[in-house]
């Protein structure tokens, strides 16, 4: 423990100098053009989410067969329903904490692997204890894998484009959850069939493919590595992303800006600092932000199709119901990565979810097809669509050093609020009162939210990660950006592969 962050945890935010005034990483990556290279790694990132929110949507897809064949009572229905929520909780920080010691590619590839073969073994069970324990096993597998691509994102990307491409990667989470009910609509024609629910694990084998890619073309953060003091391999993967964007572009690449100063903290424990000072009270408000928007997902992903069926609908018309619903999510984070680079965090994060929250609050009390439809896709299409800039938001909150730790815990403590403790009261909501009661209390909780985040949240656009991170340190106001990126009053450096370009 003593060298996990070269030199103690006096060390946390002052990583090693690098050798010969060498440019680190974050000058190098934040002054790249778009490129070939960084759209296939960003293609390979949401390939990751698209196939992991597959799994995901499984438990609402499959409930009403598994509460047939296995007679589930609605206490068991809601343990059923949040148990991949529990394994995610439990799994999520301390992956946190070893994608922060051993790096985001290891974790990535573990996890995937992981839960692809727990999940293509759930279809074989036979009993629903087997099933129960199986899905959290799973859930924390997928919860290792859950922040690394948005992670990845933030470390790679340049600070103009970090949003937009989270934005276009959870698109790609969307997709998935869309597939969920719409396999499930060809898969599982009614309750009684007792293998298209088996057929929907199955399918959550195939992962292990991608996990075979990520080993051959996925590379470590540069800024990871050199936050271990790891300079000869970051030097390796920049010189190779440099290189490929010389190629894409047939141009020499922008001055590269000085570096931005260290964030230097009290010497904490590096497992304790998201929960002091200079980080606690930004990491309580993206708790709590994370909880309340991402209580709406869990509203329309776990609980759409028994919602519908709970007003008098069939089974085929409730998946056919969400898959519209959840569709429209599409679009909206699309949207979301649009203007999330033009407005800011703070505004998109706080409209898109007021607006989603109202809708939750007038979802259950509303009767015929198009009233529903209307309402459950303004809850999917705001809503869901908040989720790219809450995670883009709370990447860009810590350093490079803790940013996996302090991500998991947010995700850890978000998840515990909206993908176990507010999902547990739902079924026995909708079974008492109906959905009306059970989706005022999704669109109250985000509500409730967004006027802690309006309150507490600060905003991140258009600053470096490593500026980002001395805002939310509170420590010095960032540097004013010039319109190309760099910061005023700082001297350009020239970049050697610069030189050898012609």
């Amino acid at each position: 423990m003593a060298n996990w962050f070269h030199g103690g945890s006096s060390a946390l935010l002052d990583p090693p100098t690098p050798p010969t005034n060498r440019p680190r990483a974050a000058a190098r990556l934040d002054r790249l053009p778009p490129s070939r290279w960084l759209a296939g790694v960003m293609g390979l990132l949401f390939l990751s989410w698209l196939i992991e929110s597959y799994d995901i949507g499984l438990t609402g897809s499959v409930l009403p067969s598994l509460t047939q064949q296995f007679a589930l009572s609605t206490s068991m229905k809601s343990f059923v329903a949040i148990a991949a929520n529990i394994g995610i909780v439990i799994g999520i920080v301390p992956a946190g904490r070893l994608a922060d010691r051993f790096g985001r590619k290891k974790v990535l590839i573990v996890g995937t692997t992981a839960y692809a073969i727990l999940t293509f073994s759930t279809g074989w069970v036979h009993g629903i204890d087997s099933l129960l324990t199986l899905r959290i096993l799973d859930g924390m597998a997928m919860g290792a894998v859950f922040p690394i691509p948005y992670i990845y994102a933030c470390e790679l990307c340049p600070h103009d484009r970090r949003g937009r491409y989270t934005g276009w990667a959870d698109a790609c989470l969307s997709v998935g959850y869309f597939l969920s009910p719409l396999l499930a609509l060809v898969l599982i024609p009614n309750v009684e069939n007792p293998n298209g629910w088996r057929i929907m694990f199955y399918l959550g084998g195939i992962p292990i493919l991608f996990a075979l890619l990520a080993l051959r073309f996925l590379p470590e953060s540069p800024r990871w590595l050199e936050s271990k003091g790891r300079w000869l391999e970051s030097e390796a993967v920049l010189a190779s992303i440099e290189t490929r964007a010389v190629r894409s572009t047939g141009s020499p690449l922008a001055p590269i800006a000085a570096d931005e100063p260290t964030v230097k903290a009290a010497p904490l424990h590096p497992l304790g600092a998201v929960f002091h000072r200079p980080y606690l009270k930004r990491s309580m408000t993206l708790w709590v932000t994370f909880g309340g928007t991402f209580f709406i997902f869990y509203s329309i992903q776990t609980f759409m199709p028994t919602a519908v069926t709970s007003m008098g609908y069939s089974l085929t018309s409730a998946f056919a119901f969400t898959a519209v619903i959840v569709g429209v999510s599409i679009p909206g984070k699309f949207l979301e990565a649009w203007v999330v680079e033009r407005w800011g965090r703070k505004p998109v994060i706080i409209g898109f979810t007021v607006t989603a929250g109202i809708a939750a609050l007038a979802f259950g009390f509303v009767r015929g097809a198009l009233p529903i439809l209307v309402l459950g896709c303004l809850m999917s299409f705001f809503g869901i669509a908040a989720d790219p800039a809450v995670k883009t938001y709370t990447a860009e909150s810590y350093p490079t050093e803790i940013r996996a730790w302090g991500v998991a815990t947010t995700e850890g403590f978000g998840r515990l609020i909206s993908g176990v403790i507010g999902p547990s009261f739902i079924p026995v909501l909708l079974a008492h009162d109906g959905a009306g009661a059970a989706y005022a209390l999704v669109g109250s909780v985000a509500l409730l939210a967004m006027v802690i985040f309006t309150i507490f949240g600060r905003e991140t656009r258009g600053l470096t990660l490593e500026q980002s991170a001395r805002l939310s340190a509170e420590i010095l106001p960032p540097e004013p950006r010039t319109k190309t990126g760099h910061s005023k009053g700082q001297p350009l450096v020239p970049s050697l592969l610069d030189s050898q370009v012609d």
